[in-house]
């Protein structure tokens, strides 16, 4: 799609969303677009991963990757996972938030696993 004029702005955002689970095919695929003389023009490729260990040292490399850190969010994540603990019927005897953010190293998605099966328990 990118071969039509954008709405506004002039430029293109196109955002690949885990590409650390896109095959290496894929990701090959990707790395000849990047490559490309005839590469789409005034466009910006964005790539979201949960980890680069599964990605092609040539794709890594045309891509210049962001870290961004949850370190001192354990406070913040607890007290949304206590909210949704409420919100979905749990009572007041919920598992300890704060130790859950920290075993699943700030992932809120993890958390809110973990907290569906407790809630499964009820």
């Amino acid at each position: 799609m990118c071969q039509y004029v954008p709405f506004t702005g002039g430029m293109y955002f196109v955002l690949i969303d885990e590409v650390d689970s896109a095959s290496k095919a894929a990701q090959l695929a990707l790395l000849s677009k990047l490559d490309s003389t005839d590469a789409p023009k005034g466009t910006v490729f964005v790539f979201t991963c949960n980890s680069t260990d599964g990605l092609e040292p040539r794709f890594l490399s045309r891509c210049l990757p962001i870290d961004f850190s949850s370190y001192g969010m354990a406070g913040e994540i607890a007290e949304y996972l206590d909210k949704v603990w409420h919100a979905e019927g749990g009572n007041g005897n919920g598992p300890d938030f704060a130790r859950l953010a920290k075993e699943c190293r700030n992932n809120v998605r993890d958390c809110l696993m973990r907290l569906e099966v407790e809630l499964m328990a009820l």
